[in-house]
């Protein structure tokens, strides 16, 4: 999406930025075209609880391509107790398994994701999607206001 033309003036009703944004102003404009945009963090609820963000999905689909949790949890920077703990959340939440082990040995373990973690992926990453879309057409909307 190209990004919209648009300043800020000292009139306009947006709210306080902080601190940290205090780009060049002239006359008391600031051009915000391609320097500012919506951001959204993107998080699934279930019952009203924090369920999965982003992390979590990088760590399925991390153990999706290594065939490995230890592996799975590199992609997030989170510890392997931390992601382990994550999915049994993830799972007793869903009342079913995302992840499926084999123990090591001469064969070496394996991991697997369930067809149930598979799908939840793939739900979240058109939600994401469309989601993005949309804070994009609505924040370009806003900057040609």
């Amino acid at each position: 999406m190209r990004p919209a033309s648009a300043y800020l003036c000292d009139d306009a009703p947006v709210a306080d930025a902080g601190p940290a944004a205090h780009p060049r102003q002239s006359g008391g404009r600031i051009r915000l075209s391609g320097r500012v945009r919506g951001e959204l963090k993107g998080w699934l609820t279930l019952d009203g609880e924090f369920f999965m963000g982003p992390r979590y999905v990088q760590l399925l689909e991390g153990i999706a391509e290594t065939g490995t949790i230890r592996e799975g949890c590199k992609a997030t920077r989170m510890s392997y107790r931390t992601c382990l703990n994550r999915i049994r959340e993830m799972e007793r939440a869903l009342g079913t398994a995302l992840v499926v082990t084999t123990r090591g040995g001469a064969a070496r373990g394996r991991s697997q994701l369930t067809p149930a973690a598979h799908t939840l992926i793939r739900v979240y990453r058109y939600w994401r999607s469309s989601v993005a879309a949309a804070s994009d057409q609505a924040f370009a909307q806003v900057l040609t206001r």
